[in-house]
């Protein structure tokens, strides 16, 4: 999954900072092998993504009850990732 991640982050790169555009049906492509991953990873654990996306949506609303906040993204004070 990290090798599929990094393709994505490598296209990324290359679009915004050598400024060459994103080729968005490989960058559909690779997020789609990201995701194929994941959710053997989710299956492998007995995780369901719902399960998994639910519970990021949560420690977000956590670390952010007003709103997202840049601020907050340099200094949690102790909080877990």
């Amino acid at each position: 999954m990290t090798g599929e991640a990094g393709e994505v982050a490598d296209l990324i790169k290359k679009g915004i900072y050598h400024q060459q555009g994103i080729d968005q049906p490989k960058l559909k492509k690779e997020l789609g092998d990201v995701m194929w991953y994941l959710s053997a990873l989710c299956t492998e654990f007995g995780f369901t993504l719902e399960e998994v996306m639910q519970q990021n949506i949560d420690k977000l609303k956590a670390r952010f009850p007003e709103g997202y906040d840049p601020e907050r993204t340099t200094f949690r004070d102790g909080e877990a990732s």
